[in-house]
């Protein structure tokens, strides 16, 4: 069998990288819909905050990979990146719940 496809690059990585990344992101999509919430149901803040340490984690241990894997400059890039990610988003919760209690959106939503 021909292995050369998966070593061709695409946007400066690999393929076979591409094809793990999006294995990984499946892989945790069809746990979190097909496992985690299977029905539609209130989630608390204990549940919140425990699944956001899970993702978080995740998303270090994948830059931690890319840091060994790539080299130094790849894993700060990243981090760099994971970091203001994380910052950016934080205002957009802020938003999304002051818009959720302006209309009075039932928390099950």
């Amino acid at each position: 069998m021909d292995t050369s496809l998966f070593f061709v690059e695409w946007l400066g990585t690999p393929l076979w990288m591409w094809a793990g990344f999006l294995g990984l992101v499946i892989a945790i999509l069809s746990f979190d819909l097909g496992v985690l919430h299977k029905e539609n149901k209130e989630i608390g803040v204990g549940e919140s905050i425990k699944l956001s340490v899970l993702y978080i984690s995740l998303g270090l241990a994948f830059g931690g990979w890319v840091w060994w894997y790539l080299g130094a400059e790849s894993g700060l890039a990243y981090m760099t990146g994971f970091v203001v990610e994380k910052t950016l988003a934080l205002d957009n919760v802020f938003v999304i719940a002051l818009i959720f209690s302006f209309f009075a959106v039932p928390r099950l939503y």
